[in-house]
């Protein structure tokens, strides 16, 4: 009698541990799809961080910014088509916005879109035309006077070579003078259709769409709307002394928005 009911206690027992062992699998199951979801999915399409490693956005951006990009607000990309789900706001001037730029792949760069498919877009020393009419950009662009041996007007494009070979393309190749000499009344680039026109705030100072060229919507990751964290490393000496990473911290600008900015004409 004593045995039988030792069994039955024994066999039950080890019907609860196995019942327990299919719980806890089961929970650890959920566990892992759900982080797997949130992780491994649903993350790369919502908010992505990134780290500002150059001036090019100053004053908009500082180096040693970190910032935070919605990464679906415009549409999702369907792996291995054109297609975009959820596109509800479609890339526009003022934006500023990361993206994978034509002539690096394997770098991601942040710039502002100045112009978008269909516009005309040409500069005359700090001004910016678009569609013809003077940008008034104050707000956010900057320009920089020791820059003034770099400057020019655009078109033509700095560095041709990065540009496509499309006959689109061909009047804006030529070099500066060249090109002077051809349209002496100038002659405005058009942004081709599914892509948009990058340029730094820090204009004089900036590698961007005057370079390498207009940027396909389908190379855009997102746009770039808080900073998250801002540290200025340049100026600390011996970063490991407290009281100086403490100074390195510029709190005003922790949670700061991103403006998008564009507009006016004069």
């Amino acid at each position: 009698m004593n045995e039988t009911s030792t069994d039955t206690q024994k066999e039950a027992l080890s019907r609860w541990q196995r019942f327990q062992q299919t719980v806890v699998w089961e929970y650890l199951q959920v566990i892992v799809v759900a982080f797997v979801l949130v992780f491994g999915f649903i993350r790369p399409f919502v908010v992505e961080a990134f780290k500002i490693p150059s001036g090019s956005m100053e004053e908009t951006l500082l180096v040693g910014d970190r910032i935070l990009v919605c990464k679906f607000i415009y549409g999702i990309n369907v792996p291995g088509t054109k297609i975009k789900l959820f596109d509800f706001h479609k890339p526009a001037r003022g934006d500023v916005f990361v993206f994978v730029p034509p002539h690096e792949r394997t770098k991601n760069f942040i710039k502002r879109i100045v112009a978008v498919g269909g516009d005309t877009i040409e500069t005359k020393g700090d001004t910016l035309y678009v569609n013809g009419a003077a940008i008034e950009d104050s707000i956010y662009a900057k320009h920089v006077s020791h820059a003034v041996g770099h400057r020019y007007d655009f078109p033509p494009f700095r560095k041709p070579y990065h540009l496509p070979n499309d006959n689109a393309f061909a009047p804006f190749k030529l070099s500066p003078n060249q090109f002077h000499m051809t349209f002496p009344e100038g002659k405005p680039f058009t942004v081709p259709e599914g892509h948009v026109f990058a340029m730094g705030d820090n204009r004089d100072q900036s590698s961007d769409s005057r370079t390498w060229g207009p940027v396909s919507v389908n190379d855009i990751k997102g746009q770039a709307f808080m900073v998250y964290w801002s540290y200025d490393a340049f100026n600390q000496k011996r970063p490991w002394e407290v009281w100086k990473i403490i100074n390195g911290i510029r709190f005003t600008r922790i949670g700061s928005l991103i403006q998008s900015e564009f507009d006016g004409v004069h």
